[in-house]
């Protein structure tokens, strides 16, 4: 199996990782609801075996909800460029898995051993 990834390959991925980065810290930064929301806390017999609880969410704004469409938008048309790249036509089956699984750890550090 050749791990030999074309150059405009390995950037897509490497452009995956970073934008779904980006996304996981888009939305740590933004734990609430995108649109405004009541909390709620539910308490056991009321159907729980233990207190659950989530704060009341003022909402994002407009700025913040269109910043995650796209960050989305841009995820999805990664993904679909990384899977539709000509490169994979010259595999498959078992190899074109590996293939696969290799890209996306191309930047790991190398085990040690």
């Amino acid at each position: 199996m050749s791990t030999d990834f074309p150059d405009d390959l390995v950037q897509l991925q490497r452009d995956l990782h970073a934008t779904t980065a980006d996304l996981k810290a888009f939305l740590d930064q933004h734990p609430g609801s995108p649109e405004p929301t009541d909390g709620w806390t539910d308490r056991p017999g009321e159907g729980y075996w233990r207190d659950r609880q989530r704060e009341p969410s003022p909402g994002w704004s407009d700025d913040d909800k269109a910043r995650e469409q796209e960050l989305r938008q841009q995820l999805l048309d990664l993904i679909d460029q990384v899977h539709t790249h000509p490169y994979w036509e010259s595999l498959t089956g078992p190899d074109l898995v590996k293939a696969r699984m290799k890209l996306k750890h191309v930047d790991d550090e190398p085990d040690e051993g």
